[in-house]
């Protein structure tokens, strides 16, 4: 999995689109949602794996949103599911492109238990691009302050 810095950056140069600045803070949740639901359970009980799987799938995170989008006012509901799951389409769009070892992610789970992978790097590389990803939002958030000065 690319790290978490890596979906990060990733949520925030897309939220600078003019129609997602208002729903920014959705996006970056849905990008850092699958790893932060689904890691913390590989880590500490790895025996589990087999059965918690599908905590790093599509069908299961959709259905997440749509728990999750209910903690919010009526008006902003459908927005924050909207941009809660397109966050999630940008992590898993970059998960698509590392390698894996074993067997990789299960994208069309429950349907399949096949994966598919591009497999561009491993899932330890994109850390080597973290000062950069961190140096570019410095950049491009010191060159927006200064011109609203």
């Amino acid at each position: 999995m690319p790290d978490l810095v890596t979906h990060f950056a990733a949520a925030y140069f897309v939220s600078h689109l003019q129609k997602v600045r208002q729903h920014r803070v959705s996006l970056y949740m849905g990008t850092i949602l699958p790893d932060l639901i689904s890691r913390p359970v590989y880590i500490l009980f790895p025996k589990l794996y087999p059965y918690t799987v599908a905590l790093h799938t599509p069908v299961f995170l959709i259905l997440f949103s749509l728990f999750y989008s209910q903690f919010f006012a009526k008006s902003i509901r459908k927005d924050v599911f909207l941009f809660t799951v397109s966050g999630m389409a940008l992590h898993f769009g970059l998960d698509l492109f590392q390698r894996h070892i074993g067997s990789g992610y299960l994208w069309l789970f429950p349907l399949s238990w096949n994966s598919f992978e591009i497999g561009l790097y491993w899932p330890e590389q994109p850390l080597l691009l973290t000062p950069l990803w961190v140096l570019l939002i410095l950049i491009i958030e010191t060159v927006i302050r200064l011109r609203r000065i």
